[in-house]
C-alpha cells in the first residue's frame, strides 16, 4: 500500500513511517499540509492518508478538503495529539473515515487502513 502521512512532529512521523513499512507499505512523509497536497499533486496513487490536523502554513483538515476535491474516494484519517471534539467532527466533515487522538494504538491505525484497503482501481474491474 502506498501511504502518504502528513505530521509536523519529524520523530513520531518518522517512528510512525517504520511501524507502517514493517508491513510492507511505502510511506511518503509530508511535515505540513502544504507539502501534503504538493506531494498528493505529483502523486495522485496513494491509497491511503494519514493527515495530523495541527500543522504548520496549512492544517490537516484543509489539507484534507483539498485533496478530496482531487480524489473523493482514497481513504483518509486524521491524527492529532491535542484537537478538541469540534476539530474531529470537522475532520470527519471534510472527509476523513475518522480521526484518531494521540496516542493512538498503531493496531487501530492499521485495522482501518485493512478495512478501506480494499479500494477498487477504477477500470480494472472485471478484467481477469
Amino acid at each position: 500500500m502506498k501511504i502518504l502521512l502528513a505530521e509536523d512532529d519529524k520523530n513520531f512521523g518518522i517512528v510512525l513511517r517504520g511501524e507502517l513499512q514493517q508491513d510492507g507499505n511505502t510511506v511518503d512523509i509530508a511535515y505540513d499540509g502544504v507539502e501534503a497536497v504538493i506531494n498528493f499533486i505529483s502523486e495522485p496513487d496513494y491509497d491511503f492518508i494519514i493527515l495530523d490536523i495541527k500543522m504548520p502554513r496549512l492544517d490537516g483538515i484543509n489539507a484534507l478538503r483539498i485533496i478530496r476535491k482531487l480524489d473523493p474516494e482514497v481513504p483518509a484519517v486524521t491524527i492529532s495529539g491535542n484537537a478538541g471534539s469540534g476539530e474531529m467532527l470537522e475532520s470527519v466533515r471534510a472527509g476523513a473515515i475518522q480521526c484518531l487522538t494521540k496516542p493512538f494504538e498503531i493496531a487501530q491505525l492499521k485495522a482501518e487502513m485493512q478495512k478501506h484497503a480494499a479500494r477498487p482501481n477504477i477500470g480494472q474491474q472485471g478484467q481477469p
